[in-house]
């Protein structure tokens, strides 16, 4: 079945329906989960048996709107971990509050780590940007220009000037101005975009570059945002620090932070050029997924391309990351899914954007691989980024790593187990391994079916879905979970009956 928002989220009563936060997403959970599962009429010695059950969490981390609708927001509200909007754009106070009272645990904010925007179109600047343009001279890195990203971006209303992280006074005005508007705002935490510092040196960042240097030719910049970090964690021990690629500066900087982030690194989109009729938009050109982002070339890419880099990136975490840290965050993108409705309009067959699921269960799945944590958004139109998968609970990874297995890869949790390969049709894949349970109901969330284990064995069929950007069949990754069977009791005087 299709898992839909709760009736009322949120607890804002339409009609006759009125439900606590709480109660709307435990009673859509639980709908979703039960209305999933044949039900049985066998009945054992101790009672019927009852429908098997799933184990379900919260989900891990997503990205959010600050102008959420009530369906936007009742989806944010069912993770532990929102980042929605920034400092400068924050999330309104109600709608923070009717996530916290839905059991989120941290609000992020966003935050670009190196510079901040001077706006020359007189719509002002924040009080740091105010005190950082007035001493422009010894508080910036390029007081008389240039401004990269504002040209490259073609944005004609600012001027982006880049802090001296290398200046006492620039760090603690800084460090000052984020952690008290991030109290002032209710956000738990920040999250910094280019966050490594290596952006400074890219050809384009040469003169700032320079500049740096050289006052402070003895400290590499990148160090100077380390210390950045480790200023900000001083004074505010508490605070939830992400990175954005922190990995690229691992030694320095995952030991500061609860989070990384990894964009683009198992699914991306882009534009080439496949134009649709689609209903509503008329004939307009549609994105494509590509998945495999990481290769020489994505259209021919191999998922071994992908895998390499995962591996990569997990043993920098592993080599370097510190008793804070969570987890890498895989953020990913993809398209919609573009099928016909089997009408023509002017000669044109029509098409509707819906759910791309085979890209989220593959981006999700390769993140379990890696026993990583998954979001994947579909930027042109969130609503069809949500899928029930985030919700159900793999449990703790089994062994070191992933197994080679079937043709595919595979990595066994204590409660389910993810699959991931290349195969270009129907295939029937059988997986032997001492953590699969003996003789227990197996769901197969991709297409919403029960298997059942053998001892140690389980068989499963993967139905791989055609990739419209390359012509030929898109890697697969499939979840599996084990059911929690039940029986109903029944005293001693009805049994038998």
């Amino acid at each position: 079945m299709e898992h839909t928002s709760p009736p009322s989220p949120l607890g804002r009563g339409r009609g006759r329906w009125k439900i606590s936060v709480a109660g709307a997403i435990a009673l859509s959970g639980l709908l979703c989960t039960l209305a999933a599962f044949p039900g049985s009429s066998k009945e054992g010695s101790d009672g019927p048996a009852l429908p098997p059950v799933l184990v379900t969490r919260r989900g891990e981390y997503v990205t959010g709107l600050t102008d959420a609708t009530d369906e936007d927001l009742a989806w944010m509200a069912r993770f532990d971990v929102v980042h929605v909007g920034g400092l400068a754009d924050p999330l309104s106070p109600t709608l923070m509050a009717e996530l916290r009272a839905a059991g989120v645990r941290t609000i992020l904010a966003y935050e670009w780590m190196p510079a901040g925007y001077h706006y020359t179109d007189g719509s002002g600047d924040d009080p740091l940007m105010t005190w950082a343009y007035t001493h422009r001279p010894t508080a910036t890195l390029n007081p008389d220009g240039p401004f990269p990203h504002c040209t490259e971006s073609g944005y004609d209303w600012c001027e982006d000037y880049y802090y001296d992280l290398g200046n006492p006074e620039v760090v603690s005005r800084r460090v000052g101005y984020l952690l008290e508007e991030a109290k002032r705002l209710g956000y738990d935490g920040l999250f910094f975009d280019w966050a490594s510092g290596r952006f400074i040196y890219e050809p384009d960042y040469g003169p700032i570059s320079r500049t740096y240097r050289s006052r402070h030719p003895d400290r590499p910049y990148v160090q100077a945002v380390a210390d950045f970090y480790a200023a900000l964690r001083n004074a505010a021990p508490d605070l939830i620090v992400q990175t954005n690629q922190g990995f690229r500066e691992a030694e320095r900087l995952l030991p500061l932070v609860e989070y990384d982030m990894a964009e683009s690194y198992i699914t991306d989109y882009d534009y080439f050029s496949r134009t649709l009729y689609v209903q509503g938009r008329g004939m307009i050109t549609v994105p494509q997924t590509i998945y495999y982002p990481l290769s020489d070339d994505p259209s021919n890419g191999h998922l071994t391309d992908t895998l390499d880099y995962l591996d990569y990136l997990t043993a920098i975490d592993d080599a370097h990351a510190g008793p804070r840290f969570r987890g890498t965050v895989y953020m990913n993108y993809v398209a919609p899914d573009y099928v016909t409705t089997g009408q023509t309009i002017s000669g044109y067959e029509v098409y509707t954007a819906t759910v791309p699921r085979n890209a989220i269960y593959f981006a999700y799945a390769v993140s379990k691989l890696a026993s990583q944590i998954a979001y994947t958004e579909v930027p042109v139109d969130h609503r069809l980024e949500r899928d029930q998968v985030y919700f159900f609970d793999l449990g703790s990874p089994l062994g070191e790593t992933y197994e080679r297995a079937a043709d595919g890869y595979v990595r066994f949790y204590n409660l389910g187990l993810v699959l991931v390969g290349e195969w270009q049709s129907e295939t029937e894949v059988t997986l032997h391994s001492p953590y699969i349970p003996p003789n227990v109901p197996v769901y197969d969330a991709f297409e919403r079916t029960w298997l059942t284990t053998g001892p140690g064995v389980l068989t499963v069929t993967v139905r791989p879905r055609p990739d419209p950007l390359t012509g030929r069949m898109a890697p697969s990754g499939r979840v599996y979970l084990y059911g929690l069977t039940r029986r109903l009791f029944l005293p001693l005087s009805m049994r038998g009956r």
